[in-house]
């Protein structure tokens, strides 16, 4: 899993080559005008799924997006040069893997389900998940099940 998904990072990155995806730059340095992050869990039938570290920073390194991730432990960063909301589909479009109610990266709901969506330990009803604004030290969880994983808490004292 981790394979395929680290291979869907390099092949939108490369694809786009540091190009405005939806809006969001890829900049020489992180911007200091926005700085949030939130926590993106995925679960598969109670395993976690994960979330690949430099999503958003294309190879080489030239340059990062606003929307980005350091490292595997499902951290994304948001550090901009402006003040604007940024949403978990834009997130998903520079990772490169689809985001609906039956897909999100990995994690596929059976023939006819749902992906069951939490923000910050409460059941997400919306329309499309694409539009879930990212705010700061909160946790967004995708799962497919049963079974359901306990969520993992973030520890933000690190960020």
């Amino acid at each position: 899993m981790l394979v395929l998904t680290l291979a869907a990072t390099l092949v939108a990155q490369s694809y786009f080559g540091g190009l405005p995806i939806d809006g969001i730059h890829c900049d020489r340095m992180e911007g200091t005008v926005e700085h949030i992050h939130t926590m993106l869990q995925l679960y598969d039938r109670g395993k976690p799924v994960t979330v690949p570290q430099s999503v958003g920073i294309p190879v080489g390194g030239a340059c990062l997006y606003w929307v980005h991730t350091h490292d595997d432990k499902g951290y994304i960063h948001i550090e901009a040069p402006v003040t604007r909301p940024f949403t978990l589909g834009q997130f998903f479009d520079i990772w490169g893997p689809d985001l609906s109610w039956t897909q999100a990266g990995g994690v596929s709901a059976p023939k006819g389900k749902r992906l069951s969506i939490w923000v910050n330990g409460s059941p997400w009803h919306g329309g499309d998940p694409r539009s879930i604004v990212l705010r700061d030290r909160e946790t967004i969880v995708i799962q497919n099940g049963p079974p359901f994983a306990t969520p993992a808490k973030p520890d933000w004292s690190n960020l």
